[in-house]
């Protein structure tokens, strides 16, 4: 019955939606950072997947110990682009990035706390541009970061409700902390929360505080369905808002935002059986890079917040090898359930017949360090951080092609809307990808590097990517790129060689072999540094 009230709540947002066009055309204040032309034409369908913390440990990026035969499907559609990378490397600025088509200097956010609606108020969303152009809008799931988004999730970018479903089956109930599902994890919290009690906190908030302070596993297997957990409820929720989006008369945009493979490692127990942990590699390289400086390197505080981690390890550190390849495990385990996940949403379209005429995109918010440079989670510059998987499916793109031009995450929203048959938006930084995407594998892009950014205390570090190398510097003094570029200002420069070491074993900016190519991209990082919004 709960189903079914959301489902007709859904149809009658839609059409009351639909009743008034030109006003949703026309109602963002800020409609004068895009462009305002709305299209007449035949506009597709665009079904947004959104995977958080996903690197590209997959099957269709030649990771063959990898279970994710729906990864693969998608691929076989479209085009899997093999060396795309995110401007900055943890979720907030990462996704107002790629959300507001613009590079994170222009939304002004660089933590998990900052709504770019507040340090960017110019800027729209690329969702909410869509609304001007005729569309219905809706999401589930994380999208933005929840942390720094307005209420709503962001409530300008959907002309209906984004959503965050939490019916979960009474036979398993809500899990606790919204993680866990493991009868004995469980048991535990309601013993903690009782301990709370007996001393004397009295608000809800303080009691979980405690509970989670003395017990928050890495990871979990309880042997449950997926609607268990969060992304499979996302799942059913994603398919009940695409029937009434079905049933309207305007062209739409669903947003579906799966929170695994983010710590907590927590999946359904059949997904970590895919899997035999002893046949589970670790990182092969586990030290520090020779010749980085130490500070583009972190302590994975993120991981040692978990009590099962020892927080007094720090960069340098190796977890031991036991508890790397549970959390190996756990990752790939619940990449495979976010497969299971996406194999139901094409299973829908195909179901409709509306699959070859849906522009698809699929991407992850940043990469994630499994224990290479004894780093975990993201929040870096390396390669593991930055590199993720963005594929790209329906009218007028190739099928079963992979192209290696380095692309960037903001390109995202231009190439929708050129593949979606919409004007493009003035306001974006990116790029359309749509001249790799098609049959012409001589095609080539314009810009030859990705770029990026990570901030650590006062210093904000920016690099290019190329098809074979990376360069960063390190500016001090809290610079950004609208300010003046000053070679004075540099504290720290890396050049790795990833045909030479493809694990970033050392720092080559200071090798004299690699003299004209450190001036190459450094012309091209300054270049890039030095461009206008819109470059």
């Amino acid at each position: 019955m709960k189903n079914i009230l959301r489902l007709f709540t859904l149809t009658v947002a839609i059409v009351l939606t639909s009743c008034d066009a030109q006003k949703t055309a026309t109602q963002t204040e800020s409609s004068t950072a895009a462009s305002t032309q709305v299209s007449t034409g035949d506009q597709k369908n665009i079904l947004f997947i959104a995977v958080d913390d996903l690197k590209p440990l997959l099957s269709n990026y030649g990771n063959s110990q990898m279970k994710t035969p729906n990864f693969d499907r998608l691929a076989k559609m479209g085009v899997t682009l093999t060396n795309a990378h995110v401007q900055y490397a943890v979720c907030g600025p990462s996704r107002a990035s790629v959300m507001t088509g613009t590079k994170p200097d222009r939304t002004k956010v660089w933590d998990l706390q900052t709504d770019f609606r507040q340090s960017a108020p110019s800027l729209i969303s690329m969702p909410e541009y869509l609304i001007q152009q005729g569309y219905e809008t809706t999401a589930v799931g994380k999208i933005y970061h929840k942390g720094s988004s307005a209420e709503g999730h962001d409530g300008k970018s959907w002309s209906i409700p984004h959503t965050l479903p939490d019916d979960y089956d009474p036979k398993y109930g809500e899990p606790a902390f919204s993680y866990y599902q493991d009868p004995a994890n469980k048991a535990k919290y309601d013993e903690l929360i009782e301990e709370a009690r007996k001393k004397g906190m009295k608000q809800n908030g303080k009691q979980r505080n405690y509970a989670f302070k003395k017990f928050k596993p890495s990871t979990e297997s309880a042997d449950v369905p997926d609607t268990a957990y969060q992304d499979g409820l996302y799942t059913v929720e994603a398919l009940e808002k695409l029937d009434a989006l079905e049933n309207g008369s305007k062209p739409w945009f669903l947003g579906v935002g799966y929170q695994k493979p983010h710590l907590p490692f927590v999946a359904p127990q059949k997904y970590w059986d895919l899997y035999n942990r002893d046949d589970i590699e670790v990182a092969e390289f586990q030290k520090l890079s020779e010749g980085t400086p130490k500070f583009a390197f972190h302590s994975f505080g993120e991981l040692r917040a978990y009590s099962d981690i020892d927080n007094s390890l720090r960069e340098g550190d190796p977890l031991p090898i036991a508890k790397q390849k549970e959390l190996i495990h756990g990752y790939m385990a619940c990449i495979s359930y976010i497969d299971a996940q996406i194999g139901k949403l094409l299973d829908d379209l195909d179901r409709r017949g509306i699959t070859d005429d849906t522009v698809i995109v699929l991407w992850g918010d940043h990469g994630f360090h499994l224990g290479d440079h004894t780093e975990w989670c993201k929040h870096s510059n390396f390669e593991q951080a930055t590199h993720i998987p963005f594929m790209f499916a329906g009218p007028g793109v190739a099928k079963n092609k992979k192209n290696d031009a380095p692309v960037n995450l903001v390109d995202l929203f231009p190439t929708v809307f050129e593949l979606a048959g919409v004007p493009q938006s003035s306001q974006t930084d990116g790029k359309s990808l749509v001249p790799v995407l098609d049959n012409d594998p001589q095609t080539s892009l314009e810009m030859d590097y990705a770029y990026h950014q990570y901030q650590r205390g006062p210093r904000m570090g920016y690099g290019v990517r190329t098809n074979r190398y990376r360069y960063t510097e390190w500016h001090g003094n809290d610079y950004r790129s609208y300010d003046t570029y000053k070679e004075d200002n540099i504290v720290g420069r890396e050049l790795y060689d990833y045909e030479a070491d493809p694990l970033e074993t050392k720092n080559l900016v200071n090798d004299p072999a690699y003299r004209e190519v450190v001036a190459q991209h450094k012309a091209k990082l300054k270049s890039h540094l030095q461009s206008p919004p819109n470059r």
